[in-house]
C-alpha cells in the first residue's frame, strides 16, 4: 500500500496552512476528497447535467442510469441483498431521522422504549428525543465502561419488555471503541427486537456486510468515506421499507395523486421524495471504487497500524491522557492535556498545520459520564502515516512549552 501514491490523489495536500504542509487529523468529522471525485462532479455540471427518473431525453435518461450505478455499487459494497434496500438520503443525520419518524410514527406509542447507549453521536439521539415529547416514549441508556466501551452485557442489562428497537454506534467518534455489533444485533433478534446501527465512523474504516451483521438499518455519511457532503445512504430490510410509511411527500416518491387519495411509489422512490442529490450520488460512484482498488483490508491494516503507534506515543507524553482505552479500537485518538483547554490546544496546533477537532464531538452524554466539557480529537484517513502522528505529537510539546506544562 502506497501511501505517498494515495495521498497524491488528493488535491488539498499540495496547499500549505500557515507556511506548513497540511497535516490532516480530521477525518472523523469530514474526509477530505480525491480528484476523480472531485472530476466526476464537474463532469457532470459540464457535459451530463439532467434530473433524474423524470424526463426521457437522452441527458435525463443517462443521469438516472449513473445514479442507479451508484446504488448498485453501494448495494455491493455493503453486501445488501437488493438495491432497492438502498435508500439515498442528504446525510446519515437524515437517514436516522427518516427511521425515528417513521418507525415511531408507526409503531410506538407512550411508554415504549428505545434502548441507546452513551456513546451516541447527537444524531442518533435528538430523532428520539423528539418522540419522547411528542408520543412520551422512554429512552434508556446502555452505560459505558471504565474503557470507554459499550459491553454484549451493558446492552442486555438495559432490554425490558418495552424495548421497541435498539440504536447505537459502529465506532465511537470520541473513544475509537468498536461495538460488537454481530453481537448485539443477534441479541435483540432474540428478542424481536429491530436494531440501527449509526455507521458514520464505521463505514469509512470497517469492512461492511449487511448479510452477516444482519441488521434492521444501517446509517452511512458518505462526506467520511472521500466522498461528497449533502449525501447519506439508509440500507433498510426491505420488509421495513414495505411496511413504514414515507418520511416526506412530494415528486418522484408517488405512485398515483388523486383528489381522495394517494398511492406511494416503489421502493426506493418512496422515500427518496423531490429533487436528490444528483451529482453527489454520482460522484460517490468513484469513492467507491477509491476505496475498492485499495482494499479494505489494507485500509483496515494501515489504520491499526496508526492508531497503536499513535497510542504508544501519546501514552508516553507527560500531560497527555488519552480518552478510553477500548480492546477493539478504531481510527480516532481523542486526548486531553493537563491545564489546556482542548480549543487552545487546537488554535495551537493549527498553526503548525495539525487539523484536528476539540469539543464534544456532538456526543454530550458521554463527555458528561467523563466529567469533561470537552476533548481534542486527532481521527485517522488512509492518507495518514506515522510522520503526521509525531508533527501531532511534537506540536503538542510545543502547546505545552506555551502553557509551562510539563
Amino acid at each position: 500500500m502506497n501511501i505517498d501514491n494515495i495521498k497524491s490523489q488528493f488535491p488539498i495536500f499540495s496547499n500549505k496552512v500557515h507556511n506548513n504542509d497540511l497535516v490532516y487529523l480530521d477525518s472523523a468529522n469530514s474526509s477530505q476528497k480525491p480528484l476523480v471525485v472531485i472530476d466526476r462532479i464537474y463532469d457532470f455540471y459540464t457535459k451530463e447535467f439532467s434530473n433524474v427518473g423524470r424526463s426521457v431525453h437522452y441527458l435525463a435518461v443517462a443521469a438516472t442510469n449513473f445514479y442507479e450505478n451508484t446504488r448498485t455499487s453501494v448495494q455491493k459494497y455493503i453486501n445488501a441483498k437488493d438495491k432497492n434496500e438502498i435508500v439515498f438520503t442528504k446525510g446519515a443525520t437524515e437517514a436516522m431521522n427518516l427511521v425515528a419518524n417513521t418507525f415511531g410514527q408507526k409503531y410506538l406509542k407512550e411508554g415504549d422504549e428505545v434502548l441507546l447507549t452513551e456513546l451516541e453521536h447527537h444524531s442518533n439521539y435528538v430523532p428520539w428525543h423528539f418522540l419522547r415529547k411528542t408520543k412520551g416514549i422512554k429512552i434508556e441508556f446502555a452505560e459505558v465502561n471504565s474503557d470507554g466501551e459499550i459491553t454484549i452485557e451493558s446492552i442486555e442489562k438495559k432490554i425490558t419488555k418495552k424495548t421497541k428497537l435498539i440504536a447505537f454506534t459502529h465506532l465511537s467518534n470520541v473513544t475509537g471503541a468498536i461495538l460488537p455489533v454481530k453481537e448485539i444485533t443477534q441479541l435483540a433478534h432474540s428478542k424481536r427486537i429491530p436494531v440501527l446501527i449509526d455507521g458514520c465512523q464505521g463505514a469509512p474504516h470497517l469492512k461492511l456486510d449487511m448479510q452477516d451483521l444482519d441488521c434492521d438499518f444501517y446509517a452511512i455519511s458518505c462526506h467520511k468515506m472521500y466522498g461528497p457532503t449533502g449525501l447519506g445512504i439508509l440500507y433498510a430490510k426491505k420488509k421495513w421499507l414495505e411496511e413504514l410509511p414515507p418520511y416526506q411527500g412530494g415528486g418522484g416518491m408517488i405512485g398515483q395523486v388523486k383528489k381522495n387519495d394517494i398511492s406511494y411509489g416503489d421502493l426506493p422512490n418512496k422515500y427518496e421524495a423531490g429533487t436528490m442529490a444528483t451529482a453527489q450520488v454520482i460522484a460517490f460512484d468513484e469513492s467507491i471504487k477509491f476505496l475498492n482498488k485499495i482494499g479494505i483490508e489494507n485500509i483496515i491494516k494501515h489504520e491499526k497500524e496508526l492508531i497503536d503507534y499513535g497510542q504508544e506515543v501519546l501514552k508516553k507524553n507527560n500531560s497527555v491522557k488519552l480518552v478510553g482505552n477500548p480492546k477493539n479500537k478504531g481510527a480516532v485518538l481523542s486526548f486531553t492535556i493537563e491545564g489546556i483547554h482542548p480549543h487552545d490546544i487546537a488554535t495551537i496546533l493549527d498553526e503548525d498545520g495539525v487539523a484536528i477537532r476539540a469539543g464534544h464531538h456532538c456526543c454530550q452524554i458521554l463527555h458528561d459520564k467523563l466529567g469533561l466539557p470537552a476533548t481534542a480529537r486527532a481521527s485517522l484517513g488512509v492518507y495518514n502515516t506515522k510522520e503526521d502522528i509525531d508533527k501531532l505529537n511534537a506540536s503538542i510539546n510545543k502547546c505545552k512549552k506555551i502553557f509551562n506544562t510539563k
